[in-house]
């Protein structure tokens, strides 16, 4: 349902393929020292990528039903530092993202999406990984659909998708 995806080696560089789109995004730009909210559970692979791009990540607790971000807690972590959310659906758990892309739009900041763990996972009918301005999966072979290696970077956003074939 996105309009644009790029394919990567895996999930791994769909994230890396994301962040370094943000980065030279012009009309999304997050900057170096620019502060994003993560979940304080993930994959190393989710967190990399901003760390290699001199991102601050700020932790978020999680919340113990779901395993997403504890909304309540991502609310109250948001500071003027603060610019984008990377979002984590784990074990095909899409988090709440009614509220969250609330508190997104509140806050003017930037909804990105991890969703390598949740291919095929739905909220009220539409995706997880499609909620945010991009959005990425893994094939790895231990995933949902395994081509034993490869991911996926799906946006509606011609100018990150023309950043991300770059």
């Amino acid at each position: 349902g996105s309009k644009f995806a790029v394919m990567s080696n895996s999930g791994s560089s769909a994230n890396l393929l994301m962040i370094a789109a943000l980065i030279h995004s012009k009309k999304h730009r997050l900057s170096v020292g620019d502060e994003v909210i993560v979940p304080a559970v993930s994959w190393s692979t989710t967190y990399y990528p901003l760390h290699q791009y001199g991102l601050k990540m700020k932790f978020v607790d999680i919340d113990g039903q779901t395993l997403n971000l504890d909304l309540d807690a991502l609310e109250e972590s948001i500071s003027e530092k603060t610019r984008a959310v990377f979002a984590v659906n784990l074990l095909g758990n899409p988090i709440d993202y009614h509220r969250l892309r609330e508190i997104c739009e509140e806050s003017s900041l930037i909804l990105i999406e991890d969703n390598c763990e949740s291919m095929g996972a739905k909220l009220n009918e539409r995706y997880a990984g499609t909620f945010g301005i991009a959005g990425t999966f893994s094939s790895f072979f231990s995933h949902h659909i395994s081509t034993m290696e490869g991911g996926m970077t799906v946006t509606d956003c011609k100018e990150m998708y023309q950043l991300m074939k770059s």
